[in-house]
């Protein structure tokens, strides 16, 4: 396969987007239209699991291909050893021009502010873990960007972070991300392939951070209601249950449930974000020509439970909405329109699959 026959990959992921959270996936409250043609034009995988609940373990399984067990990040804060290769670092090797637009998160967030994984493989590297946190690190493209757009609204993300609520459109991280990728995209010429990864920090909470003109692409009163009737909490693990007392959120029961709704309102405020940034830069292929040879991925690190079983957030346990994700492929010269996969997959499966997309044969030799 000679390069001009490879294909593009673009690669959208999410961070902490549980599957039933788009039209395609039942969530019919929130307008995803764009996630939704996705689908139709491509192929919507039923049952993907995440290998891990928590961020960086399990991005480093998409990178690397591994099993948690096997490349030995367990936890939020551990350091994907120097010695793993991400997939990324085997298509620049073979002739791909690479970028990052946003969260790597195969390490630790401390590590990932100073230094960048030697085989992470990206010619273009521009990194932010997440708005409002090591916004002085060298490495956040995000910071830079804000400073030349409006210094005056970095000063105030910087001071208040996470308390900062209603990002504006024209300020937000998912729409830096999306304007790097359309940038990167439209000025990719036809002489070598690219692989383009928009990685972006929503629906991740702080949940209130959202455009507040978002609010008119989701129905509030269709949004259910979190799933807790039945569920006792002394006939399941104690363990389970001390997630539910122990979230970095605090515990469950200082949440009513006018809290958890406002919770699930802006995550869905968030993703219809995420949704019209997605259209922006699938437009974006479709003005640069023909796609047929351009493989899109769209998919999440992991869920968010968001008030079922009684528990926030993410953490020990593998209830579907924090360990199943949406997981959606589109590559027209290869994948027929309308494809529904019903058997189960996981995310390190990724890795494989876009590196036999990109000529490589089992022992990754192209």
């Amino acid at each position: 396969m000679n390069k001009k026959e490879r294909p593009n990959i673009l690669f959208i992921i999410t961070d902490q987007q549980r599957y039933d959270s788009l039209g395609c996936y039942g969530a019919d409250w929130v307008k995803t239209p764009n996630l939704d043609g996705l689908a139709r034009d491509g192929m919507m995988f039923k049952n993907c699991y995440a290998n891990n609940t928590v961020c960086t373990p399990s991005r480093a399984s998409i990178f690397t291909g591994k099993p948690v067990t096997s490349h030995g990040v367990y936890r939020l804060h551990d350091i994907l050893p120097e010695n793993e290769v991400l997939f990324t670092k085997y298509l620049h090797d073979a002739g791909y021009r690479t970028a990052l637009f946003g969260k790597l998160h195969v390490s630790g967030r401390i590590y990932e502010a100073e230094h960048r994984h030697p085989n992470d493989g990206f010619d273009e590297y521009q990194w932010c873990m997440e708005p409002g946190i090591h916004m002085d690190s060298p490495l956040n493209g995000y910071s830079r960007w804000l400073k030349e757009i409006n210094m005056d609204f970095y000063r105030e993300l910087k001071e208040k972070g996470r308390k900062l609520k209603h990002i504006p459109v024209a300020y937000h991280f998912t729409h830096w991300a999306a304007e790097q990728a359309v940038r990167f995209i439209e000025n990719s010429g036809n002489e070598q392939p690219f692989f383009c990864m928009m990685s972006v920090f929503d629906p991740h909470n702080p949940y209130d951070d959202y455009p507040e003109d978002m609010l008119e692409f989701i129905e509030e009163d269709g949004i259910p209601e979190p799933l807790t009737a039945g569920i006792s909490i002394h006939d399941r693990p104690g363990s389970i249950n001390r997630e539910m007392n122990h979230s970095y959120l605090g515990s469950f029961d200082r949440y009513s449930l006018k809290d958890l709704m406002e919770m699930r309102k802006g995550y869905y405020a968030s993703i219809a974000l995420i949704d019209i940034e997605v259209g922006r830069v699938i437009n974006a292929l479709k003005a640069r020509g023909p796609e047929e040879n351009t493989l899109v991925i769209f998919t999440s690190d992991h869920g968010d439970m968001l008030g079922d079983h009684c528990l926030l957030v993410k953490g020990a346990f593998f209830y579907e909405p924090a360990v199943k994700v949406p997981l959606i492929l589109k590559w027209p010269a290869m994948i027929k329109p309308g494809t529904e996969a019903e058997d189960s997959v996981q995310l390190n499966d990724l890795a494989a699959t876009v590196l036999s997309a990109a000529g490589f044969d089992k022992n990754n030799e192209i």
